[in-house]
């Protein structure tokens, strides 16, 4: 994913090789990776996948798990948290 999203590729990750991955999301993880998702609930649009607790953020389940492995994601992939912003300042890596 992180090539397909740098080219700007469309493809989608098929929900079986996504869930196994999302559903394995931990605090040690996330404190791995350098995430921090203080006030933030991060929420899929097209699973039945939320994690964390606060202002919603939402986007596709493929673009939440690149953000939860402490990568950036090109604007306007995620959308919703704190105020309306774009992208959290705590997810920015």
């Amino acid at each position: 994913m992180d090539i397909t999203v740098a080219l700007g590729h469309p493809r989608r990750v098929p929900e079986d090789r996504l869930r196994p991955l999302l559903d394995a999301v931990t605090p040690r993880g996330l404190r791995f990776f350098g995430v921090d998702l203080t006030g933030v609930r991060l929420c899929a649009d097209d699973l039945d996948w939320s994690y964390g607790d606060g202002a919603p953020v939402h986007g596709q389940a493929q673009d939440l798990l690149l953000t939860l492995f402490g990568r950036r994601l090109p604007a306007g992939r995620l959308h919703g948290g704190p105020e309306g912003s774009p992208l959290p300042p705590t997810l920015v890596p």
